[in-house]
């Protein structure tokens, strides 16, 4: 009986939470690089060649393709001068050309490699003039830092562009452990392992599993007001050796299967019920993962995530499956509708 009354309160909980929600208004957003490849220059060090820039033609066929197949209210693109300053001007430009007045660009900058150094990215006035032009043309108002490691140190960067976006810088990469200190009004937040916690949906949902860990951190966000929006995955660790979905231990890109089907949206459904309206702004999917993962030869190889985003085609490749569900998923909810 005691049970039966807990699970009760837990699934009236569970409606009164969801129903709080504006789903149609709920953020849904993809974080991706700005230049559509995954160029170590800027990122791992300065030694590397740059990436090719993508033409203008193939910059309008990827936001096509993402307009369509997922109906996104917002866009992070990723940059951290892997370019020079000119050639990644228009390729923003081309960018919030290729996306309607709808569809968010917000520019998300590196600035901080993942060297042994932790390399500053930028000069100050590279920085200077970046953040001039992106405030200019761009968006006015927000601007994103992009970090997957906790609690690094900005630099100075961060300061100067706290100066020039005050109301509006949000972390793209927060790790579900660490605080959210000011500048940042908000962020988007890494969910992997408790997506990924589970072999089939009964594991995830067992306790101690994915769906535990996942309830605990919306329980940490919701006590306090910065809104964050929560990341929907597509690529899952390597299941092969494990019993039950355990993390086996290692993040291998050439070894890492696809989100089990249907798990997004048991996740989603979560979220939405658990999630206080003042510390929620939506979801998120990181799709520069995708394209680390797909671009391996065991996987999509030349036939990659970015590249058919590139060509204007459908990506059907090895992560197909937990890709069309996010959109779907997406797509719901820009029709107001739960997933």
């Amino acid at each position: 009986m005691k049970k039966l009354h807990l699970w009760f309160i837990a699934l009236l909980s569970l409606v009164s939470a969801s129903s709080g929600h504006d789903l149609a208004k709920l953020e849904r957003s993809f974080w991706l690089n700005a230049s559509l490849a995954v160029p170590r220059l800027g990122y791992w060090g300065t030694s590397f060649a740059p990436p090719k820039a993508p033409t203008s033609a193939e910059i309008s066929n990827a936001a096509r393709m993402l307009i369509e197949q997922a109906n996104p209210n917002r866009l992070y693109l990723i940059h951290h001068h892997e370019l020079p300053v000119a050639e990644t001007k228009r390729i923003f430009r081309d960018w919030r050309k290729g996306c309607p007045a709808s569809v968010e660009i917000v520019p998300v900058l590196v600035l901080k490699m993942y060297d042994e150094a932790t390399t500053s990215v930028f000069s100050a006035n590279e920085l200077d003039e970046l953040l001039t032009f992106f405030k200019a043309e761009i968006h006015a108002e927000r601007i994103a830092v992009y970090d997957v490691l906790p609690n690094r140190d900005q630099g100075e960067g961060l300061h100067t562009m706290e100066k020039q976006f005050s109301k509006g810088m949000i972390r793209v990469g927060l790790q579900p452990d660490e605080p959210l200190d000011a500048p940042f009004i908000g962020a988007v937040e890494d969910t992997w392992s408790g997506f990924c916690h589970g072999l089939t949906n009964a594991d995830w949902q067992d306790r101690g599993f994915g769906r535990d860990t996942l309830r605990k951190w919306i329980s940490l966000r919701n006590e306090q007001s910065k809104r964050i929006a929560y990341d929907l995955i597509v690529v899952a660790w390597d299941y092969a050796n494990t019993k039950r979905g355990e993390y086996p231990g290692y993040d291998d890109a050439h070894k890492n299967l696809p989100l089990p089907a249907e798990r997004n949206r048991l996740a989603t459904r979560e979220i939405l019920a658990l999630a206080k309206p003042d510390a929620f702004a939506g979801f998120s999917a990181d799709l520069l993962i995708i394209e680390l993962n797909s671009e391996t030869p065991q996987h999509d190889g030349k036939e990659s995530f970015y590249t058919t985003l590139k060509a204007g085609k459908p990506y059907n490749g090895f992560y197909a499956t937990p890709w069309r569900e996010v959109c779907e998923i997406f797509q719901a909810l820009s029709a107001g509708k739960t997933p």
